[in-house]
């Protein structure tokens, strides 16, 4: 007999950044793809009923569970929309600064992640996305002209964010492999000026900043994972997978263009709370995903149980057009370095996206 069934696959997205710094690690999901179950096999104790029904039938549904998992249900097709929708939004906060005035230049490594959907929920998650960036901003005041036009060149900064970077990693019964890159140049004006309410960085006011630019982000995996001497068991008969695993790809690209004011207030020197909104203008993001499954579980205690298990499925998902969102963060000021902690959350629709970094201002 042949049966139908939904398939899930998952795999980790290891953490890795350039110099020692880590992006945090998240699950790669995806669910509702058939899976083709047949059943070649169903003699002796493994035919016999129990509670109800034949152990065969109950050992197909433990076949189903082990390779399915507690994971979002969603088509492959509605996963690569979200994973378009997510894949820029990780970087929202990597590209510029939100948070200081610098003179001469800022540092700044991080790592984000974006979520569409509740990040305290997986089941809700229709795609995720990673970003890491090494970002170097400098301010236009070092240049030999005061003015060019309207635009004065001390209230001028250029950001050039980049990362490029391979994962590879093995995770017991599985194996990932991917890319991760991305390209930013971004310019923030100062629009109205600060004011330093209390002296000595008790308590000021950044003033109000506007921010655009252009922002390019992809990245590859692709996930092995091989089911091989698992065992399901019904009532004592059991049956082993042998030979079987299950392949994830993603192909993931996005270009935008961010257009953001940000304001920020410094208290008592070491904390600093910033915040503001922005829209994002997406000039493409596509996202490409395939799935390919194969096996087959065997039982021979008693009788016999054999059933072949198979599944292929790829799909492709387009990012929205256009994305509002708020965001707002806090930094921790010591004596020679910044940590800074960010929340974007998109308006009107479910993303939700977080990024940490550690910066150094010249």
């Amino acid at each position: 007999m042949g049966k139908k069934f939904k398939f899930n696959t998952k795999g980790i997205v290891m953490k890795k950044l350039m110099v020692g710094l880590v992006v945090a690690a998240t699950t790669l999901n995806a669910n509702a793809i058939d899976i083709s179950v047949t059943n070649v096999t169903c003699t002796g104790n493994y035919a016999a009923t129990y509670n109800g029904s034949s152990i065969c039938d109950q050992l197909d549904t433990e076949v189903q569970n082990l390779v399915e998992g507690d994971l979002p249900d969603v088509s492959i097709g509605k996963y690569g929309t979200g994973i378009s929708n997510a894949n820029g939004f990780a970087y929202r906060g990597l590209g510029s600064d939100y948070s200081d005035h610098f003179d001469i230049a800022a540092v700044k490594l991080g790592g984000g992640l974006a979520v569409e959907g509740d990040m305290n929920d997986a089941e809700t998650a229709s795609g995720f996305g990673i970003g890491a960036a090494m970002n170097i901003g400098v301010n236009m005041g070092i240049l030999p002209v005061d003015k060019v036009g309207p635009v004065e060149m001390k209230k001028l900064d250029v950001f050039l964010s980049f990362v490029s970077q391979n994962l590879d990693q093995d995770l017991d019964d599985a194996t990932v492999e991917g890319d991760l890159s991305y390209f930013g140049l971004m310019a923030r004006y100062h629009l109205i000026e600060g004011i330093d309410s209390v002296p000595g960085n008790m308590l000021s006011w950044g003033g109000v900043y506007l921010h655009t630019g252009i922002q390019r982000s992809s990245w590859s995996v692709d996930f092995s994972q091989q089911f091989e001497d698992e065992t399901v068991d019904v009532n004592g008969q059991d049956a082993t997978f042998g030979n079987s695993s299950a392949n994830f790809a993603i192909e993931s690209s996005s270009l935008t263009i961010p257009l953001e004011v940000s304001t920020y207030m410094r208290t008592a020197w070491a904390l600093t709370f910033f915040g503001g909104a922005g829209l994002d203008i997406v000039l493409s993001g596509n996202t490409d995903v395939d799935l390919d499954a194969s096996g087959s579980v065997i039982g021979s205690d008693g009788g016999s149980y054999q059933t072949d298990i198979s599944a292929s499925e790829s799909d492709s998902g387009e990012a929205d057009a256009t994305n509002f969102r708020a965001f707002g963060g806090l930094q921790l000021n010591l004596p020679f370095v910044r940590f800074t902690a960010q929340l974007n959350k998109g308006l009107g629709n479910d993303l939700v996206g977080f990024n940490a970094g550690i910066k150094v201002l010249y």
